[in-house]
């Protein structure tokens, strides 16, 4: 028994000295490998941010400044998801990419760096008054670019992956964006130098945006060709587009160009010149704006004499009727809230609301090969309209009386991808001479096209979304809505390489409690109930009061200190006195829930392990013992 027990003892005693031995082991020989358990992968990097990781040239140099104890404190969750990406974009990228990080306390050395880099501390609720928050990017190349993220946000988890793989995209490819416009309307302003007029066109506040941050060219509209160095193209109403011009357009988007375009059925913005001779001739022109032929090879369609109509999102709109003015929802002025903007694609996650004027909508077409993602649709009471409706004389409070719900959601922008079949599978179009060292002709796309389509023009006009006033001689923008950012967003999204517009929204780090949010609706409705209850029985007795001192010929004092009122009074105070109590019961029984789960979570979290490892030692102690008594 004696030999028994020592020779239990060292078993014991060698098992522990195997398990550490093993962790160590492990601990070195498994570095930098993970298993990713979380239902959306949180923690693991998408095949887009390899790739971009992977094609980086010279070495790059990120540095994480992060104000370690408050981050911890404040953020921790979202802290340690942004430390475990940077680690794994330093891993993945084979040693081109390297990762410090820093922690700026205050005036010390590390912050003045911060400072300098343009990062920002966050100093707001929830910190306390004597602490701040550093929690940004600062990236460099060998070239002395610097790019960096002032402060990462917590509001932008879902889009953290993209961030970090669009910081390490730009400073891997340097050059600055060309991006083209084709347009049958004015929307670049006086391109003549030599008109000096006043009265001159200005370019629309959209085009002055996005010559901010890229290098903008004009595309002619009688194109044969799209430039090789223009990255992104924006078609703006494709009115009567020359066939060569979209030969060249569909040649581009095969060849991976990416193109905005924004056609619209009905566009307001597109006045045609009044005729004397013929003043119906201003109402009939066609003002609808059309690509079917390159639609078709994209697997989509967009109506050109339908508008998208919307009950829910409708513009109130100021009408005279009968001879006063009264606000009428306008069903073919949507204003798109968040609700309408569908959640996980990164050009949209933060923008708050869309202003859209006699709108058309996208379908997909039967038998599409194309993937269709929509970035902004109407609610489901929705309706199809003529565009003869609205043509000459609209009627808000007719459209708003005849309206009709359909109950399903109508597209008005959408993303278009996949890989995808020219729209000219005979060739080059007679029409299209070939010029001197023009490419060669594709029938299908060599990779993903990147297409984003907008069933409306005047979403693009200033009055849609911004309002200009003139200051000291300069024009000074004052946004009403989100639609310029929505174009530069998607300019900003599209510019980059696909793998880059393959990322979308992932998953936040942090859950809901399902069940302490039940426990919290629950007592909450109790709560409200007991309220609404006093509430009534309150008012039931102030009504008798007031029915006793109505029909009563005595004072007012008289009334109220007859035996008859004394004893409803005496009721109400009763009934306060017991409803107040079920509140605070309600109340304390809603934290003793809360509590009461915490406390046996912890005791799960905590005991669960050992009382697994003790069950498995113990059924191999029995499971031996038995051995040794049947031999």
């Amino acid at each position: 028994m004696k030999n028994r027990a020592l020779f239990s003892g060292l078993g014991v005693l060698i098992a522990l000295v195997l398990l550490i031995g093993v962790n160590l082991l492990a601990g070195r020989a498994l570095e930098g490998v993970r298993l990713d358990l979380t239902e959306n992968k949180l923690f693991t990097l998408s095949d887009g941010s390899r790739n971009v990781l992977t094609r980086i040239g010279e070495p790059i140099k990120l540095r994480f400044f992060r104000s370690r104890e408050e981050a911890e404190k404040y953020i921790g969750p979202f802290s340690r998801r942004v430390e475990e990406f940077l680690r794994e974009f330093e891993t993945a990228s084979g040693g081109k990419l390297e990762v410090e990080f820093l922690d700026p306390e205050p005036y010390s050395e590390t912050e003045e760096r911060a400072i300098a880099a343009g990062l920002k501390a966050y100093a707001g609720a929830p910190l306390a008054a004597d602490e701040q928050l550093y929690f940004g990017v600062v990236g460099s190349n060998t070239v002395g670019d610097e790019k960096s993220i002032a402060f990462i946000s917590p509001a932008r988890e879902r889009f953290l992956e993209y961030d970090l793989a669009k910081l390490v995209y730009e400073l891997s490819n340097p050059k600055k964006t060309v991006v083209g416009i084709w347009s049958s309307l004015p929307i670049e302003g006086q391109t003549d130098p030599f008109n000096m007029r006043r009265d001159a066109p200005q370019p629309w506040a959209f085009v002055e945006q996005i010559r901010e941050f890229y290098e903008v060219r004009t595309v002619e509209p009688a194109a044969t060709v799209i430039a090789p160095e223009i990255e992104v193209l924006l078609v703006v109403h494709p009115k009567s587009v020359p066939e060569p011009t979209q030969y060249a357009i569909d040649q581009f988007v095969l060849r991976g160009g990416k193109l905005m375009c924004f056609v619209d059925p009905f566009c307001d913005a597109d006045q045609p010149p009044a005729d004397p001779q013929n003043p119906m001739a201003q109402y009939t022109a066609v003002r609808s704006s059309e690509l079917p032929k390159l639609f078709e090879a994209w697997g989509i369609s967009s109506p050109k004499d339908k508008l998208a109509t919307d009950r829910k999102f409708a513009t109130p709109v100021t009408w005279q009727r009968r001879g006063t003015l009264e606000q009428v929802p306008f069903t073919a002025w949507l204003a798109i809230p968040k609700e309408g903007i569908p959640e996980g694609e990164v050009a949209t996650g933060d923008l708050e609301a869309l202003m859209f004027k006699y709108a058309g909508f996208l379908e997909v077409k039967e038998g599409a090969t194309t993937s269709f993602t929509p970035l902004v649709q109407t609610s489901d009471e929705s309706m199809e309209l003529g565009v003869d409706t609205v043509r000459f004389s609209p009627d808000p409070p007719k459209l708003l009386a005849d309206f009709f719900p359909s109950g399903k959601k109508m597209t008005l922008a959408a993303r278009v991808g996949g890989k995808a079949k020219t729209a000219f599978p005979e060739g080059r179009p007679a029409s299209a001479e070939a010029t001197e060292g023009a490419a060669e002709h594709l029938a299908e796309s060599k990779g993903d096209i990147s297409v984003v389509v907008v069933a409306d023009v005047d979403f693009l006009e200033d009055r849609s979304w911004v309002q200009m006033q003139n200051f000291v001689g300069q024009r000074i923008p004052f946004k009403i809505a989100d639609n310029g950012d929505l174009v530069v967003n998607l300019l900003d999204f599209m510019r980059g390489s696909t793998d880059l517009v393959s990322l979308r929204a992932r998953g936040v780090s942090a859950y809901p409690f399902l069940v302490v949010d039940e426990i919290r609706r629950t007592a909450e409705q109790n709560y409200r109930a007991e309220e609404q209850r006093l509430s009534d029985e309150r008012a039931n007795v102030e009504r008798e009061l007031n029915d006793l001192l109505s029909k009563s010929s005595g004072t007012t004092e008289q009334v109220l200190m007859s035996p008859e009122v004394q004893t409803k009074i005496e009721d109400l105070r009763k009934s306060l006195v017991d409803t107040n109590k079920r509140l605070r019961e309600v109340r304390f029984n809603l934290n003793r829930d809360v509590e009461s789960l915490g406390t046996r979570l912890k005791v799960l979290n905590v005991l669960i392990v050992p009382l697994v490892v003790i069950a498995a030692a113990l059924l191999v102690f029995f499971y031996r013992l038995n051995r040794r008594k049947s031999a």
